[in-house]
């Protein structure tokens, strides 16, 4: 098993803002800050593109072995992006209800999935090891060879 890190806590605190956004916009709530469905549309949007895709790290999904889990997972979460960007997208333009309810919950599938890969650890990329990090790490020193 794998432990979860402050991005996956801050993953969540985003999701259950979007949680309350969303259903305070069902129950008709008035929020000056957030008015209508291209408000709320664009609210969600932005807090799954800064929550979900700045804190990421899909780059491990890339590379290393490509196992079944991985596969999968990197097909599913691609699938749902890309319908959340599409809906958010549509949302933002028509003012759809349906748009913004397909970018809902496509964003919030895509956090529970992404949480219950690292709960249950499957591998990303190994860490980088190698001179290359070291000159990285300590560009004004050359690696010891």
């Amino acid at each position: 098993m794998m432990r979860l890190t402050w991005k996956d806590a801050v993953a969540t605190a985003v999701a259950g803002v979007n949680v309350a956004v969303y259903a305070a916009f069902l129950q008709g709530a008035d929020l000056p800050i957030i008015p209508g469905v291209r408000g709320v549309t664009a609210t969600i949007l932005v807090l799954g593109l800064v929550g979900g895709c700045a804190l990421s790290a899909a780059d491990e999904l890339y590379s290393g072995e490509k196992t079944p889990a991985r596969r999968l997972f990197t097909v599913v979460a691609s699938l749902l992006g890309v319908t959340a960007l599409v809906a958010g997208i549509i949302g933002l333009i028509a003012a759809s209800e349906v748009a913004l309810a397909v970018l809902f919950y496509a964003t919030i599938a895509l956090w529970f999935i992404s949480t219950v890969r690292h709960t249950l650890g499957i591998p990303g990329a190994p860490p980088p090891s190698g001179r290359d990090v070291h000159e990285v790490i300590e560009p004004e020193q050359p690696a010891r060879r």
